[in-house]
Protein backbone atom coordinates (compact mmCIF):
# COMPACT_ATOMS: atom_id res chain seq x y z
CA UNK A 1 0.00 0.00 0.00
CA UNK A 2 2.95 2.31 0.62
CA UNK A 3 4.01 1.96 -3.03
CA UNK A 4 0.57 3.06 -4.24
CA UNK A 5 0.76 6.14 -2.00
CA UNK A 6 4.21 6.95 -3.38
CA UNK A 7 3.00 6.76 -6.99
CA UNK A 8 -0.09 8.81 -6.15
CA UNK A 9 2.01 11.54 -4.52
CA UNK A 10 4.41 11.57 -7.48
CA UNK A 11 1.50 11.84 -9.93
CA UNK A 12 0.02 14.76 -7.99
CA UNK A 13 3.41 16.49 -7.88
CA UNK A 14 3.94 16.14 -11.63
CA UNK A 15 0.38 17.35 -12.27
CA UNK A 16 1.00 20.45 -10.15
CA UNK A 17 4.26 21.09 -11.98
CA UNK A 18 2.60 20.66 -15.38
CA UNK A 19 -0.36 22.90 -14.58
CA UNK A 20 1.86 25.71 -13.35
CA UNK A 21 4.24 25.31 -16.29
CA UNK A 22 1.45 25.33 -18.87
CA UNK A 23 -0.25 28.30 -17.22
CA UNK A 24 2.96 30.31 -17.19
CA UNK A 25 3.53 29.37 -20.84
CA UNK A 26 0.13 30.70 -21.83
CA UNK A 27 0.72 33.90 -19.87
CA UNK A 28 4.13 34.38 -21.50
CA UNK A 29 2.62 33.71 -24.93
CA UNK A 30 -0.10 36.26 -24.32
CA UNK A 31 2.34 38.89 -23.13
CA UNK A 32 5.16 38.42 -25.62
CA UNK A 33 4.03 36.24 -28.53
CA UNK A 34 7.56 34.84 -28.78
CA UNK A 35 7.52 31.00 -28.93
CA UNK A 36 11.08 30.70 -27.63
CA UNK A 37 10.35 32.83 -24.59
CA UNK A 38 7.10 30.94 -24.01
CA UNK A 39 8.88 27.60 -23.94
CA UNK A 40 11.62 28.98 -21.70
CA UNK A 41 9.08 30.40 -19.22
CA UNK A 42 7.10 27.16 -19.11
CA UNK A 43 10.25 25.08 -18.62
CA UNK A 44 11.63 27.38 -15.95
CA UNK A 45 8.41 27.33 -13.94
CA UNK A 46 8.17 23.53 -14.32
CA UNK A 47 11.71 23.08 -12.97
CA UNK A 48 11.28 25.70 -10.25
CA UNK A 49 8.07 24.03 -9.03
CA UNK A 50 9.81 20.65 -8.96
CA UNK A 51 12.67 22.14 -6.97
CA UNK A 52 10.29 23.67 -4.42
CA UNK A 53 8.42 20.39 -4.02
CA UNK A 54 11.66 18.43 -3.57
CA UNK A 55 12.93 20.88 -0.93
CA UNK A 56 9.56 20.68 0.85
CA UNK A 57 9.71 16.87 0.82
CA UNK A 58 13.31 16.90 2.06
CA UNK A 59 12.49 19.28 4.92
CA UNK A 60 9.43 17.24 5.88
CA UNK A 61 11.45 14.02 5.91
CA UNK A 62 14.16 15.62 8.11
CA UNK A 63 11.75 16.42 10.94
CA UNK A 64 12.02 13.94 13.75
CA UNK A 65 8.76 12.36 14.80
CA UNK A 66 7.30 13.66 18.03
CA UNK A 67 8.08 11.41 21.00
CA UNK A 68 5.29 9.17 22.12
CA UNK A 69 3.74 9.74 25.52
CA UNK A 70 5.10 6.97 27.76
CA UNK A 71 1.87 7.02 29.74
CA UNK A 72 3.52 7.45 33.12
Amino acid sequence: MLTVRLYFDATVAVAIMAILGITSGFIAAGLTGDPTLTLAAAGAVFILTGTVLIVYLWRTAQKSPSPLDPGI
